[in-house]
């Protein structure tokens, strides 16, 4: 048996699947406040954070600001509150707004890579995808090892760019232009897409027409497209499913993969509308109930036409 001390907790090693586990009992204590009474992130008297690490100013006040994580996993992991407004959300902001919170998750990022092997950053939306406060934030957190999917999607892009002499994510992006029915929409940068064999009904992966392997490295027209498309599909998902809880992951090339010709970085939307049953946990393959191709038809017919192209 194999452990590493982790921040809180532990990092156990499981030999039958050559993967990494957390064991974090500290996060059971985590708070759980929904409304704006009592919300440590709201500005005012009741606001109650740990000293901020960064902000994005605005006048005297702020944008975005981060902080760190009470409740970490890592001694690298800081909370990214979002707006200074309790009931803000992304499928309702401006695109400057998004803009900014990506922005953010640029900055913090490139801040954590020494020492980190593999840097997550990621957002909860909704009790079922695993928020404990309301106040609109997301996530950026530093690991020590890099995660088992992590290595083996690293693994597959290099053979495939070793193969052919092409990323993995260019081709892969050909054949769905080509095809056209899981396009949810896209422009001159970002193309928004029900994945063919997702891992959840209505699933959407945002990625560069151009293939890059460090989303921190991506240049402002790149974040300003991507954010005016997640608004646009957050919006879509919202209007279709009646606001659905949703875990929102970078993926990005781990530390020192930054300038890998064969890795590309990605943003993957996953919402939380089913429960993992048990052909699921004794297989490990999921089952996805709503065919991408429909999926995306519907999504689209929720956007507005000069987003989809």
């Amino acid at each position: 048996m194999t452990t590493r001390r982790w921040h809180g907790g532990q990092l156990r090693w499981n030999s039958a699947s050559q993967a990494w586990s957390i064991l974090a009992p500290g996060r059971k204590d985590r708070p759980h406040v929904s409304g704006r009474e009592g919300c440590p992130f709201c500005p005012g008297p009741g606001e109650d954070t740990p000293p901020e690490t960064w902000r994005l100013p605005d006048g005297d006040g702020w944008l975005v600001r981060a902080v760190p994580n009470r409740y970490a996993l890592s001694d690298r992991h800081e909370i990214v509150i979002e707006s200074p407004h309790h009931d803000w959300d992304l499928s309702t902001a401006t695109v400057a707004e998004a803009a900014a919170v990506l922005s953010a998750w640029q900055h913090r990022h490139r801040e954590f890579r020494s020492g980190a092997a593999q840097i997550a950053v990621f957002r909860n939306h909704g009790p079922a995808a695993g928020i404990s406060l309301a106040h609109p934030h997301s996530q950026i957190a530093g690991l020590p090892v890099l995660s088992e999917p992590a290595r083996r999607n690293l693994e597959i892009a290099r053979e495939h760019h070793a193969l052919t002499g092409r990323s993995l994510a260019e081709d892969m992006l050909t054949v769905e232009l080509s095809t056209g029915s899981r396009i949810v929409c896209s422009d001159e940068e970002i193309v928004a897409l029900s994945p063919f064999a997702g891992t959840a009904s209505y699933e959407v992966w945002f990625m560069p027409r151009t293939s890059a392997a460090d989303f921190a490295a991506a240049p402002r027209s790149t974040v300003e497209a991507l954010a005016r498309s997640l608004r646009a599909v957050l919006a879509a998902l919202r209007a279709e499913l009646s606001d659905p809880a949703y875990n929102l992951v970078v993926h990005t090339a781990p530390t020192g993969y930054e300038d890998a010709p064969f890795a590309s970085w990605s943003v993957r939307l996953v919402p939380r509308l089913e429960i993992a049953a048990g052909l699921e946990l004794a297989t490990g393959i999921p089952v996805v109930t709503v065919a991408p191709e429909t999926a995306a038809a519907r999504l689209r017919a929720r956007i507005a036409p000069s987003l989809v192209s």
